[in-house]
């Protein structure tokens, strides 16, 4: 029986995934606002630990942020809708994970296509292109 109880708990450990990454930015209730206010692009993942497509979409997420990680104008970051319930709610957030575009604190546009880095990649680099175009004309 412990040995059954052991393999439990480490099966459990080893399916936890971690959403931390050096170059994700953790966005809380308290620093919401203020950060995705900066004038920079927020490319931000909306999701919940228990969800299986976040979990999935983890690694990836980290990758986006590392490839973003020299521009000091777009940031790549993640809030925990379970923890920071009235974030989400007032972002829609509907299912998870949820993509969206912040700029200057309003949501620009939310992402619905592939989560594959080069697609995340290429939706990033177009929504930037397009609000700092519209920001320096």
């Amino acid at each position: 029986m412990r040995l059954l109880w052991l393999t439990v708990l480490l099966i459990g450990v080893a399916a936890k995934t971690d959403f931390s990454h050096e170059h994700v930015v953790p966005l809380t209730a308290g620093n919401f606002v203020e950060k995705t206010s900066d004038g920079k692009l927020w490319f931000i993942k909306f999701y919940a630990p228990w969800c299986g497509h976040c979990k999935k979409l983890a690694p990836t997420w980290g990758d986006l942020g590392s490839y973003f990680k020299d521009n000091d104008d777009v940031v790549v970051a993640h809030i925990d809708c379970t923890a920071h319930k009235d974030v989400c709610q007032k972002a829609e957030v509907k299912g998870y994970p949820t993509l969206k575009i912040y700029f200057n604190g309003q949501v620009h546009k939310g992402y619905k296509g592939p989560r594959d880095e080069e697609s995340l990649k290429k939706f990033a680099n177009d929504a930037f292109t397009e609000l700092f175009s519209e920001t320096t004309s």
